[in-house]
């Protein structure tokens, strides 16, 4: 006869038995009414019997107490590290602490003197030694120094008070030229980078006489101009070119000859988009600009009805583009002037949604810079599709079938594929309507 096994397990902390132990180690079992108790210890992770309350770390357990060297408050039970107060004590004593502007920890004065950053900031000296150095013009903490080409280091603000500016290859901040010290040989690199004024005679590409012309407004990381423009010169060779912009703080513009739409969409290299985005440029806080040459229109009255559908329709349009801005700006007084603009004896202002004061194009401003393919594409379709949309609109499309309405326009859209990318932007964006 065999003598029956004893399931049961006497518990380590009350001693009663159990036959559902909870085993805290392989040797330290506990039964269910004691393990209710326990929690997990947020220092060291372990379940234990957790009681002492920290001022920030939460609870934890008797031997990471002693192992973090925590003491109580000085004014509760509350277990804190440094200083004499806990948090909520040391708010109570404003007056002799304060709040470190990274970490937030209140530290109170009679341990430690702030250490002053920049942005008003005060630093307690854990937070300043991690990462921290001091700008060698204010004397101020900062994280995020500039190093000058005669060796300075300086925070963002002193270094745009004392007119500091990156070199056109590198990171480096020079006050004046256009490279530091390092680069000054290296002219080449970017010599394909025009100046703001430049502009060469346009070489025509497709059938006419609708012919587009992008400008796409492009930021770059710091320190990788000269890499970026080579590969952008490289894919376009020589569909467009590449031009400097007050408007872009570190990048350049990029302006193509003038396209038909159909051939644009068929001969752009459209994965440099893609590639520019992948090295970190982006078109985020720019413009792209479409310019649609003045001989694409049959006259004065098709002019003035393209004009008109634009600036009725303005909301829309700004929600197609993706911006609303006083870079292309829809005011009353262009839109009451749009008459004279047509016969080419009212200009405008530049900085209107529509520029008229090219000779040879009207520049449609209204859209935000983007790598995005399809949003590219579709501005393109977009600046196509209004000029052939609003061609041949009569007075009864206008007056009897609200012609002039965007809901009008994007049905006529959908009978024409060849702006698929503007279709399908309008249905994202949810304004196909």
């Amino acid at each position: 006869m065999t003598t029956p096994v004893d399931d049961t397990v006497r518990c380590g902390d009350c001693g009663s038995t159990t036959s559902t132990p909870f085993y805290l180690s392989p040797a330290l079992a506990t039964c269910d009414d004691c393990v209710r108790g326990l929690h997990q210890c947020s220092g060291c992770g372990q379940i234990a019997d957790v009681t002492s309350l920290t001022d920030v770390d939460g609870r934890i357990c008797e031997y990471c107490e002693r192992a973090e060297r925590y003491h109580l408050c000085d004014r509760c039970d509350i277990l804190i590290r440094d200083g004499y107060l806990c948090r909520a004590h040391a708010l109570d004593e404003a007056d002799e602490s304060f709040t470190c502007g990274r970490c937030s920890d209140i530290v109170p004065l009679r341990l430690h003197e702030p250490l002053h950053a920049t942005g008003d900031r005060q630093l307690c000296p854990a937070c300043a030694d991690d990462g921290f150095k001091l700008c060698d013009h204010c004397d101020l903490y900062d994280d995020a120094l500039r190093s000058t080409e005669t060796g300075r280091d300086l925070c963002d603000d002193c270094a745009g008070r004392l007119d500091y500016y990156e070199c056109s290859v590198c990171t480096t901040l020079i006050d004046s030229g256009t490279y530091c010290e390092d680069h000054r040989d290296d002219d080449d690199d970017i010599d394909s980078l025009h100046g703001y004024w430049y502009k060469p005679t346009p070489v025509f590409h497709g059938i006419g006489p609708r012919y587009l012309g992008l400008e796409l407004e492009i930021s770059v990381p710091p320190g990788h101009l000269s890499d970026r423009i080579d590969d952008t010169v490289d894919s376009l060779a020589g569909l467009g070119y590449l031009k400097e912009d007050q408007s872009i703080d570190y990048g350049f513009e990029l302006v193509t000859h003038p396209m038909a739409y159909r051939w644009a969409l068929d001969s752009f290299p459209w994965h440099l988009l893609d590639q520019l985005d992948r090295a970190g440029c982006s078109g985020d806080g720019n413009g792209l600009h479409v310019h649609i040459s003045r001989a694409a229109f049959t006259g004065p009255c098709h002019v003035f009805r393209w004009m008109k559908f634009v600036y009725r329709n303005a909301p829309d349009v700004q929600t197609l583009a993706r911006r609303s801005s006083s870079y292309a700006a829809f005011r009353d007084s262009e839109r009451d002037s749009i008459k004279d603009a047509c016969k080419g004896t009212y200009y405008g202002q530049r900085s209107s949604a529509i520029n008229a004061q090219p000779e040879k194009t009207f520049e449609l401003r209204v859209f935000a810079s983007s790598l995005d393919i399809q949003q590219v594409q579709a501005a393109l379709a977009f600046a196509d599709a209004s000029v052939a949309y609003t061609r041949d609109l009569t007075v009864p499309d206008i007056t009897q079938a609200a012609g002039w309405t965007w809901p009008a326009f994007t049905q006529w859209l959908h009978t024409r594929p060849q702006y698929a990318p503007l279709t399908a932007e309008l249905e994202d964006l949810a304004c196909a309507c």
